[in-house]
């Protein structure tokens, strides 16, 4: 009388032909006629009705060896990787003979790849944009230097008419300069801005101030006529002023940040992801690779990121004693594709901290070290 079979043992049984088969494919191991002839001949005694305890008792124990004979691979590493065959019990769906279904690994290296490839392009836009606001800022600070030199230079003027003009025409070629790093310094902060711009009201003092001045002056209007205009130029002046320096701070500001936080994550988390990469080719290759992996993959680009952070925030690698040759991106990247080394430098900064809070102070030395013992003369034979 054959015993009923579970769906867990019928799929053991599958699972076992799958092993020999991956064997067989790559030739890397010996197989034990022996475990070959019981994992075979398991399929066709369910088949024929002939499955007993002892058999299943047999095939159990072989099962087990075959396991061990194939690690560190693993069934599940090997339906992961190696593709079924189309249209297959095992597949779970029918397909045509013209297309395949695609492995968990497969549909793993693609998302990882359109991943990197994304991080990477994300990054590419944030450095360039980084780099444009860094020249701007740059350029009006060396700009405005250079203009203060020409008008000084133009007042103490020394040389005659001709050199006067000269200087004159280089302060207006200074103008246009930094009106044009100016103009696209407000484009570079409408993009983080999301098109917002600054507004050029006054406070209320100075607005009232201003007011108050030109009600002075329209009072003796014909008198007062260039006093007014002069006043009408300070007015606009002071609030061209109040636009130029709330975009120039907060360009400086979004330059910090993109510095210390956002640009060092980036480069963690392209650095993880090529870790991830590596791996899953490693696994892959190895035919190691099971799906439950993707949960550390998923971690390491997290944890990749918030080290590339790290980097930027806390460790200051500007301040760090490096190799000229590596910037602090650099290091970012690194920490984020090796971020076990990051968390072996936080710990060791913790033990060492640790040691220091519990070391005893030299106060509390002196306190447990023992008096020397004074040795008390001994009585003479007199005083007895």
């Amino acid at each position: 009388m054959s015993l009923p079979v579970s769906a867990e043992l019928e799929q053991a049984i599958n699972d076992g032909q799958r092993i020999i088969t991956y064997i067989i494919r790559h030739g890397t191991i010996t197989l034990d006629p022996e475990i070959a002839n019981i994992i075979i001949d398991a399929k066709y005694k369910i088949a024929n009705k002939q499955w007993s305890a002892q058999d299943e008792n047999t095939f159990l124990i072989h099962y087990d060896k075959l396991s061990k004979i194939i690690h560190p691979v693993t069934v599940e590493s090997i339906r992961c990787v190696i593709p079924m065959q189309s249209g297959s019990k095992e597949s779970g769906r029918k397909e045509s003979s013209n297309k395949r279904v695609l492995t968990k690994a497969e549909i793993s290296v693609a998302w990882y790849r359109r991943s990197t490839l994304f991080a990477l392009f994300l990054l590419l836009i944030t450095q360039v944009y980084y780099l444009f606001g860094i020249a701007l800022s740059h350029n009006l600070s060396d700009f405005f230097e250079q203009r203060e030199t020409v008008r000084v230079n133009i007042i103490n003027s020394q040389g005659g008419p001709g050199n006067k003009d000269k200087l004159e025409n280089e302060h207006r070629l200074l103008n246009q300069k930094i009106d044009a790093n100016y103009k696209l310094l407000l484009l570079w902060n409408q993009v983080w801005s999301m098109g917002g711009e600054f507004s050029d009201t006054m406070p209320r003092y100075t607005e009232k101030k201003f007011e108050l001045d030109k009600k002075t002056l329209n009072r003796q209007f014909q008198d007062n006529f260039d006093k007014l205009n002069k006043l009408e130029l300070e007015q606009s002046l002071y609030q061209a002023r109040l636009v130029y320096f709330s975009n120039l701070l907060s360009a400086e500001t979004m330059l910090t940040v993109l510095q210390s936080y956002i640009l060092p994550l980036l480069y963690g988390l392209l650095g993880a992801f090529i870790f991830v990469l590596r791996s899953l080719l490693r696994d892959i290759k190895a035919i190691t690779y099971r799906y439950d992996c993707e949960i550390g993959y998923r971690l390491r680009l997290t944890l990749g990121a918030l080290g590339g952070m790290i980097v930027g925030w806390f460790l200051k690698p500007d301040e760090v004693q490096l190799s000229a040759s590596v910037s602090s991106m650099a290091l970012a990247f690194l920490m984020g594709y090796n971020v076990d080394m990051l968390f072996a430098v936080m710990d060791k900064i913790i033990d060492n901290l640790k040691h220091t809070l519990d070391k005893p102070t030299d106060k509390a030395i002196d306190k447990t070290v023992d008096k020397p013992m004074v040795k008390q003369p001994l009585p003479s034979l007199s005083e007895h």
